[in-house]
């Protein structure tokens, strides 16, 4: 008999490793479905942030406010969860597209907690261009360096406040990488889309845990 639960407490505490390795490699990716090229931004910064982090061999549960799978045109993005039913604790990073949605378009406080709640838990973040915001938001950029769409007013926007713009380009200040040229803006402004180096400087701060 003694054997015998030594066994089950053994492999109980196997599975529970497994389990906190596979959290820890498992990223959540928020997108908003309201963008003004959905699959221009679907294609060439969802697709491609994904791709490449699946390819390092992380786990991407995508996340949108109703649960349902995105199409347009010929794209399809499968969607995993509800936004308002997921846990940071069952996820080892967090990833927010820009997805270029309308200008003024809300910060869903759902998303701001979440990205708080990885800040707290040291987890990595990455946010690009319009989903920077929901890192001031959540008292994020406080201290930190961080790339946007252009400088800001803090007067109109004091949750930037305490955090130094460095420009467009993609920013890494420790566990939080930024960028402020998404697909869309790239071929407004013609500057270079930032999003594959994002995802590089996302992962390589996953690598680099611990």
């Amino acid at each position: 008999m003694k054997n015998f639960l030594l066994t089950i407490l053994t492999g109980l505490a196997l599975l529970a490793g497994n389990l906190s390795v596979a959290d820890e490699n498992t990223v959540l990716m928020f997108i908003r479905d309201n963008s003004r090229d959905l699959q221009l931004m679907l294609e060439e910064e969802v697709l491609l942030m994904k791709n490449m982090l699946e390819a390092e061999g992380y786990r991407v549960e995508i996340a949108t406010n109703d649960g349902m799978d995105i199409t347009s045109g010929s794209v399809t993005v499968e969607v995993d969860h509800k936004i308002a039913d997921v846990s940071m604790d069952d996820y080892g990073a967090i990833a927010l597209p820009c997805m270029a949605p309308p200008r003024g378009s809300a910060l869903e406080q759902t998303v701001t907690d979440l990205v708080k709640n990885a800040a707290e838990a040291g987890k990595p973040i990455a946010a690009s261009r319009g989903s920077v915001g929901f890192l001031a938001e959540a008292g994020v950029l406080e201290g930190r360096r961080y790339a946007y769409a252009s400088p800001v007013n803090i007067e109109e926007r004091p949750s930037f406040r305490g955090g130094t713009y460095t420009g467009t380009g993609t920013e890494r200040d420790g566990n939080v990488s930024t960028n402020g040229i998404c697909p869309l803006a790239s071929r407004s402004t013609n500057l270079p889309d930032g999003t594959a180096d994002l995802a590089r400087y996302f992962i390589e701060s996953l690598k680099e845990r611990g």
